[in-house]
């Protein structure tokens, strides 16, 4: 009887933990049925991108054109900026360059200046943790609202 406590238990504690999980990622996303905001921030590296979320985001330098190259354990650390529709110009952020791919599960990546876009997961809203990081085979870098990748080296906050 204990035995099977302890295993229903241990069941409760494992879905609530995906439950939290799935909570956190779907919160660093556009709204359901809404299309992704992005906007332009001044930052210590010079005006930035933003994502809907409050978040920079960071383009990888192992991506090919618009075509993904961050999945499993590197899109955990660097989740994709999904929309579920065009994404949308906010002020500074050029709307010619808005665009989007789609990933390997049929979800909208948005991309800029043909870029796909990511979080990185442990940065806070306003902050930047990871800029000119080498991770998961490639460069990771904030974007300029010209659509060129910000070169300036970073200080990694982890």
């Amino acid at each position: 009887m204990k035995n099977r406590l302890r295993a229903m238990r241990l069941r409760l504690v494992a879905m609530v933990v995906v439950a939290v999980v799935a909570g956190l990622t779907a919160s660093a996303q556009a709204a359901p049925g809404a299309a992704a905001r992005l906007s332009v921030r001044s930052t210590e590296y010079g005006k930035t991108l933003f994502g809907p979320s409050g978040k920079v985001v960071y383009v990888f330098g192992a991506d090919h054109g618009s075509t993904s190259r961050c999945y499993g354990v590197c899109a955990t650390a660097w989740p994709p900026l999904l929309t579920r529709s065009a994404p949308l110009a906010g002020s500074g952020v050029e709307a010619k360059l808005l665009g989007t791919t789609k990933r390997k599960n049929g979800t909208l990546q948005v991309t800029y200046n043909g870029h796909p876009l990511y979080y990185y997961e442990a940065d806070k809203v306003g902050k930047i943790m990871c800029q000119h990081a080498t991770m998961h085979g490639g460069l990771w870098l904030i974007i300029k609202p010209n659509g060129q990748p910000n070169k300036a080296k970073g200080k990694m906050h982890m």
